[in-house]
C-alpha cells in the first residue's frame, strides 16, 4: 500500500545528530544536508527528516532534484545517503530519518535497505518488500491478475523451478507456441521472467514475412533491431509469451503519485523501427495524454496492489481497451515543470498526513490539485471533444480528415501451374499431412507452413534426381503413365522442375505462397480402405511487390506527408506524435497490398528499417477489412461475367472499329472509343499478338538452348582439365562455394531499401531486385528477381497456349490483361535481355486491355452503378462513417493533454486533431468506386460529387496504374455556424498512378506516380457526399435483397434483332472468334 506507516505511535521528529557526514544534494541550496538544526540557524527548523536511500545516479537526477527542492523546508529536511554510505557502511551507521525514500536501481542493495527499515522503523514511501516482486515478471502478472487489472493474454514457460513447479512442456509450431493447451499465435512477445532483463523479442508470423524484433535498453538512438532470419524462440531460460496487441505504433507510460493521481505520456513504440526520437536536450520525445476512466481505475489499482506510491507502469491501448504490460516501480516524469509542482505538493501532503498519524494518508478532502489529473470522485470519462473545442487559431479553415483509397504498387506477374500427380511420393505426402491435420474423407489441402513446403520441395528434388540417373523404378512409372494415359513423360518432368524452381528460388517464408492438393481419383485397397490415387496440384506464385513497388509506396507516403497535412513535411509527424493524429490503415488479404500499405506507412511517418514490424504494428488486417477491400460476392461476380459476355458481343459485331464506334458511341464511354480506335481491328490485332507471343517464346527457347550448349562445352573442358590436373579437395570446395554464391545472388530476399544509403542501391528506383550489375555483361543474363530463364520461358509459353484455341479458332479475352501485365513487367525489369517485339506487343496489349478492363465493371451507366455500389457497399459505409466522425460529432478518443502540452512542449494548437483513414486495395475497387462517384442513380436526390470537367478527364484515363489513389479531404470552416452544412467542405482528388511509358528509356521517372488532380465540383460539402453515399448504399442493399437480374438487352443495342446473350453466368473466360459470330455459346 502506497505510503506505509510502519509504527503505530505518532512519529516524534528526529533531533539526533548523525555520525556520518552526508553528501550535499546538488541543485538544492535551500535544503539542509546535516541532521540537526540549531535554534540559532537563520533557516526555519524542519519538523521531519526525509532520508533518500537510492543510488546517486537516481538520487541526484534532475526529476528528483526538482521535486525535493519544492518540498516545504519548514516541514522537511532532506538527507541523501549517498553511494558510499549505502554500499560500504553498515545500516547501524546510516542516517536516522522519519520518512524514507528508497527504491531499487542497478547496484542497489535492496535487502540491506529493508534491514535498515526493520531497524529504524521509518515510514516508507514505496514498500521495499513488495519491490522484490518487481524482479520477476511472473509475480507482476500474478498480482495484476489477482487485482482484476487487464493484461495481455499470455502463457508462462518455467525452466527454473519457480514456486516448486516442474519444467514446463512447450510445443513450438511455425507460427505459435502452446503451453498446457493454451496457444499463443504469432506475432507474440517473448519476455524473460527477470524483470531487469530487457532483452525482449517479438516474433512475426510467416504470412507477414517472419523474423524477430529484438528490443533492448536504449543505445544511442536505437531501442530495437530486426532479424529476418530468426523464427524460433529462445530455450535458455524461463519466459513469458504474450500476444502482440495492435497499438498503432504508440506506447503509453503512466506515472502515479499515490493512487489518486496519475500522469500519462505517449511515445513512439520501439516495435516499429527502433529509432528513438529525442528532443533538443537529448531526452526521448514524449507527449502528455489524457487517461480514460478505466485507465484511471487501473492506475489506482496498480499503486495499491504493488505498494508503490510513486510508480510507473506501461499500458497498451487497443481501440477501447487498455492493458498493463509492465510495472516498473519508482519512476518520475522527465522535463515537466507542472508535474514537478504536482508531485511535490502531493508528496508533501502524503508524508505530512502519514507522519501525523492520519488513518488514510491518501485522503483527498483538501488535496491541492492544480492539475487536470484525477481524484476518486473524478473517475469519469474525460470531456468529449466538442465542436466548440475545435475553434481554429484565427484561421479560416482547418483540416479535419484525410481519406484515401490506394492501389498496390508495381508487382511481378501472377502465375499458376496445374498438374495432376499420382506418384506414390506425392500421395504419401498428402496422406501424411491430412492425417496430421486430423481430416477424414475428401479434403483439399492448402500448404502454407515452411516445413511442409520444404518437404514438398524435397519430393520434387528426389523425383528429378531419379529421372536424371534413370532410376529403373521411376522410368517404369513414367512409361506406365504414358502407356495408360497418354501422358508425355517430358511434360510431367517439366512440371516437377517448375515446382522445384518455384519453391527453391522463391522464399518459403512470405505472404504470397500458395500450394494446394485436391483429390481427384480414389482406389480401394485389399484392406477395403479407400485411398487417394490421383491429386490435382495447384501452384501459384508471383504477384509479389517488387523493390520498385516498395519504393513507389514509400515515396508516395513521403509525398503524402508533405502535401496533405498542415505544417509541411514536419506537420504530420508532430500531429501523430502528440496524439492529435488518429491513423488507421486497412488492407485486403493480398500480400502485395499489405506490403504496399506498410511501405506507404514507412514513408508517411518517417520510419526506418524493415517493413515487417511496420506491417504488423500499423496495418489492420481482418476478415472484415478483407471483405471490404477484396473483390467478393457471388452476385457481383455473376453480373461481371454477364457484362464480359455482353462486351464480347459488342466488339464481336465486326472488326471495323470506326464503323462500330459510329453505331455504338452512345453506349461506350470515350476511353473505350479511343482504345478501340488505337486497336482498329481487334481480331487481327490479336492474331498479331499471338504471333508475337510465339516469337518471345522462341527467343527464350533459343537462349536456353545456347546456354545449355555452352554449359555442356564448359563442363567437358572442365572434365578434361580435371583429368589432366586433378584439383585438391580444398579447391573443389572453394569452387562449389563460389558457384553457390553466384546462384544465391539471383534469389529475391526482399530486403527493404536502406534510407541512409540510397547510393548503394542498384539505382534510384529499386532495381536491386534484378541480377547483379556484372551479370548484365554476361552472355546469358538472368531475368529480374527470382525468375529463371526456364520459368520466364514457361510463363510466355503458357500464355501462348492459353490465348488461342486452334480447334475453335477463338481468342480468350480474359488473358489479355495477363499478357499486358507480363509484357509491361518485362519492359520495365527485363529490358537487358534485349528481346525483340516487346514494343509492338506492349502497344497492342495496352490498347486491348484499356478497352476491355474498365468495361468489365459495366458498359452503360446503370451497370456501372449497379456493380459499383454492390462491390463497394461495405467500403462506402465505412467512408461514410469516417465522414460523420470528421464533422465534429462528440468524440471519445485518446488525445493530447492540453494543459501539460502547452507548458512543456509549446504546442499552440492543442485542439487540432486530424483523422486519417487509408484503404489499400486492388484495381477493381478503384474502378467500381470511381464509377459510383461519377455516375449516380438517375433518381438520386443528390448530384454526383464529381465535376463535369473531371468526369471527362477520368474517362480519358486509359488505365488505373499501380499506386492509383483517390483522396478525400475534409476542412472545417469556422466562419460558418456549427450546424450549417457549409461548415465542412470537401476536396476530392485522383491520381492515375505510375502511368509512364515503361519503354520511355528514362529510368529516373518511369516509376513516378502522377500528381493528384482535383475532381470534386465547386462548393461540395461533407453532408452532400454523405447523402450521396447513403443513397448508393441503400440502392445496393435493395439490389441485394431483391437479387434482380440485369435485363438481357442492357447495353447491347447493337445486337441483331431477336438475338440474345445466352452465355452461362459461370463461364471462367470469354472468347472472340476469328471465324464465327456465334462461338460465344460454345
Amino acid at each position: 500500500m502506497g505510503l506505509l506507516k510502519t509504527q503505530q505511535s505518532l512519529r516524534v521528529p528526529q533531533s539526533t545528530t548523525a555520525t556520518t557526514t552526508q553528501t550535499p544534494l546538488d541543485g538544492l541550496p535551500t535544503l539542509s544536508v546535516s541532521h540537526s538544526h540549531s535554534l540559532g540557524d537563520m533557516s526555519t527548523t524542519a519538523q521531519y527528516t526525509i532520508g533518500v536511500c537510492a543510488m546517486d545516479k537516481k538520487a541526484r537526477s534532475k526529476p528528483m532534484t526538482e521535486i525535493l527542492a519544492r518540498l516545504p523546508p519548514q516541514l522537511f529536511r532532506i538527507d541523501v545517503f549517498g553511494d558510499d554510505t549505502i554500499l560500504n557502511q553498515p545500516i547501524e551507521e546510516w542516517p536516522v530519518c522519519d520518512a524514507l525514500i528508497a527504491f531499487f536501481s542497478t547496484g542497489f542493495p535492496l535487502a540491506k535497505a529493508q534491514a535498515y527499515v526493520e531497524l529504524r522503523r521509518p515510514v516508507v514511501v514505496n514498500d521495499l518488500a513488495k519491490q522484490f516482486m518487481l524482479f520477476d515478471r511472473r509475480d507482476v502478472y500474478r498480482i495484476l491478475q489477482e487485482n482484476g487489472i487487464p493484461l495481455p493474454r499470455h502463457v508462462v514457460v518455467n525452466r527454473d523451478g519457480y514456486g516448486g513447479a516442474p519444467m514446463t512442456e512447450m510445443i513450438e509450431g511455425e507460427d505459435y507456441v502452446e503451453v498446457d493447451g493454451v496457444r499463443i499465435n504469432k506475432p507474440f512477445v517473448e519476455k524473460p521472467v527477470d524483470g531487469e532483463n530487457h532483452n525482449i523479442h517479438i516474433y512475426y508470423p510467416m504470412n507477414a514475412g517472419g523474423g524477430c524484433k529484438r528490443l533492448f535498453r536504449k543505445i544511442g538512438n536505437r531501442s530495437s533491431e530486426f532479424d529476418p532470419q530468426v523464427n524460433t524462440v529462445r530455450r535458455d531460460g524461463s519466459f513469458l509469451y504474450e500476444e502482440v496487441l495492435s497499438t498503432q505504433g504508440t506506447d503509453v507510460k503512466v506515472y502515479t503519485v499515490g493512487p489518486n493521481y496519475a500522469h500519462a505520456e505517449a511515445r513512439k513504440s520501439p516495435v516499429l523501427d527502433g529509432r528513438v526520437l529525442r528532443d533538443a536536450d537529448g531526452k526521448e520525445v514524449r507527449y502528455p495524454v489524457i487517461l480514460s476512466t478505466k485507465e484511471k481505475e487501473v492506475a489506482y489499482k496498480v499503486c495499491r496492489a504493488f505498494g508503490q506510491t510513486i510508480c510507473g507502469f506501461d499500458i497498451l491501448r487497443v481501440q477501447d481497451a487498455s492493458y498493463v504490460c509492465d510495472v516498473n516501480g519508482w519512476s518520475f516524469v522527465k522535463n515537466s515543470e507542472k508535474y514537478y509542482d504536482d508531485c511535490a505538493v502531493l508528496l508533501s501532503k502524503y508524508l505530512e498526513r502519514l507522519l501525523t498519524g492520519a488513518d488514510d494518508p491518501f485522503g483527498i478532502d483538501d488535496g491541492p490539485f492544480s492539475s487536470p489529473m484525477f481524484r476518486p470522485n473524478e473517475l469519469n470519462d474525460p470531456p468529449a471533444l466538442s465542436m466548440e473545442d475545435n475553434q481554429g487559431d484565427g484561421e479560416e479553415e482547418e483540416l479535419r480528415c484525410v481519406l484515401a483509397v490506394i492501389r498496390h504498387g508495381d508487382r511481378t506477374p501472377k502465375q499458376k501451374m496445374k498438374m495432376h500427380v499420382c506418384h506414390p511420393s506425392f500421395l504419401e505426402y498428402y496422406e501424411q499431412r491430412i492425417g496430421d491435420l486430423g481430416k477424414k474423407g475428401k479434403k483439399d489441402l492448402k500448404i502454407k507452413a515452411v516445413a511442409d513446403l520444404e518437404h514438398l520441395l524435397q519430393v520434387s528434388k528426389d523425383l528429378l534426381r531419379r529421372f536424371k540417373v534413370r532410376d529403373p523404378e521411376f522410368v517404369e512409372f513414367l512409361n506406365e503413365r504414358e502407356l495408360k494415359n497418354g501422358e508425355d513423360s517430358n511434360d510431367r518432368v517439366k512440371g516437377y522442375r517448375t515446382l522445384r524452381d518455384v519453391l527453391e528460388r522463391w522464399q518459403l517464408c512470405g505472404i504470397n505462397r500458395k500450394v494446394q492438393l485436391k483429390p481427384k481419383e480414389y482406389t480401394v485397397g485389399d484392406d477395403g480402405v479407400k485411398r487417394v490415387s490421383k491429386l490435382l496440384l495447384i501452384l501459384k506464385w508471383g504477384g509479389d511487390l517488387t523493390h520498385s513497388g516498395i519504393e513507389q509506396a514509400e515515396q508516395l507516403g513521403q509525398q503524402f506527408r508533405q502535401m496533405m497535412y498542415p505544417g509541411g513535411d514536419g506537420g504530420l509527424i508532430r500531429l501523430h506524435s502528440t496524439y492529435r493524429h488518429d491513423l488507421k490503415i486497412y488492407t485486403s488479404d493480398e500480400g502485395r497490398v499489405q506490403k504496399t500499405a506498410a511501405s506507404f506507412a514507412k514513408g508517411l511517418l518517417e520510419l526506418e528499417g524493415d517493413i515487417i514490424p511496420i506491417l504488423v504494428g500499423l496495418v489492420l488486417k481482418s476478415k472484415d477489412a478483407d471483405s471490404m477491400l477484396d473483390q467478393s460476392g457471388s452476385l457481383v461476380q455473376e453480373i461481371i461475367m454477364r457484362v464480359k459476355q455482353r462486351l464480347h458481343t459488342i466488339i464481336h459485331r465486326g472488326d471495323n472499329c470506326a464503323q462500330l464506334m459510329e453505331h455504338s458511341h452512345s453506349r461506350l464511354i470515350r476511353s473505350v472509343a479511343q482504345a478501340l480506335t488505337a486497336v482498329d481491328q481487334p481480331i487481327k490485332k490479336m492474331e498479331v499478338m499471338h504471333k508475337l507471343l510465339k516469337n518471345l517464346m522462341e527467343q527464350l527457347t533459343k537462349i536456353l538452348q545456347e546456354k545449355a550448349q555452352e554449359q555442356a562445352l564448359n563442363d567437358h573442358k572442365h572434365q578434361l582439365a580435371e583429368e589432366e590436373f586433378p584439383a585438391t579437395h580444398l579447391e573443389r570446395s572453394r569452387s562449389i562455394s563460389v558457384s553457390a554464391s553466384i546462384r544465391n545472388k539471383h534469389k529475391h530476399q526482399y530486403p527493404v531499401p536502406n534510407n541512409k544509403d540510397k547510393a548503394s542501391e542498384k539505382d534510384k528506383h529499386g532495381r536491386a531486385d534484378c541480377s547483379p550489375q556484372n551479370e548484365r555483361d554476361t552472355k546469358f543474363p538472368e531475368p529480374c528477381g527470382r525468375e529463371t530463364l526456364e520459368v520466364m520461358r514457361e510463363r510466355w509459353a503458357k500464355l501462348y497456349r492459353d490465348f488461342y484455341n486452334k480447334k475453335r479458332d477463338t481468342y480468350d479475352l480474359s488473358k489479355i490483361p495477363d499478357i499486358h501485365d507480363c509484357i509491361r513487367y518485362d519492359a520495365l525489369h527485363n529490358n537487358r535481355l534485349r528481346l525483340t517485339g516487346v514494343r509492338e506487343l506492349l502497344d497492342i496489349a495496352s490498347a486491348l486491355s484499356h478497352s476491355l478492363v474498365p468495361q468489365e465493371y459495366g458498359i452503360n451507366i446503370d451497370e456501372k452503378v449497379h456493380i459499383g455500389s454492390a462491390m463497394c457497399r461495405t467500403l462506402l459505409m465505412k467512408i461514410k462513417d469516417d465522414l460523420d466522425l470528421a464533422r465534429g460529432l462528440k468524440l471519445h478518443t485518446h488525445r493530447l493533454n492540453p494543459s501539460y502540452a502547452k507548458h512543456k512542449h509549446e504546442i499552440k494548437s492543442t485542439h487540432r486533431s486530424v483523422r486519417t483513414r487509408l484503404y489499400f486495395t486492388s484495381e477493381s475497387h478503384l474502378h467500381t468506386l470511381l464509377n459510383v462517384m461519377r455516375y449516380g442513380r438517375a433518381e438520386s436526390p443528390v448530384a454526383s460529387p464529381v465535376s463535369d470537367e473531371a468526369r471527362k478527364w477520368i474517362e480519358d484515363i486509359p488505365e488505373f496504374c499501380y499506386m492509383t489513389h483517390f483522396v478525400v479531404r475534409v476542412f472545417e470552416r469556422f466562419q460558418f455556424p456549427v450546424n450549417d452544412p457549409q461548415r465542412f467542405r470537401l476536396e476530392i482528388s485522383l491520381s492515375p498512378g505510375a502511368d509512364q511509358d515503361p519503354l520511355s528509356g528514362n529510368m529516373e521517372t518511369v516509376f513516378d506516380v502522377a500528381p493528384l488532380t482535383t475532381i470534386s465540383r465547386e462548393g461540395l460539402t461533407c453532408q452532400e457526399l454523405v447523402d450521396y453515399f447513403a443513397d448508393a448504399i441503400e440502392f445496393a442493399e435493395r439490389q441485394q435483397a431483391g437479387n434482380p437480374e440485369l435485363e438481357s438487352d442492357s447495353g447491347v443495342e447493337e445486337s441483331s434483332k431477336g438475338e440474345k446473350d445466352t452465355v452461362a453466368h459461370k463461364r471462367t473466360n470469354y472468347c472472340l472468334s476469328g471465324s464465327s459470330n456465334n462461338s460465344d455459346n460454345e
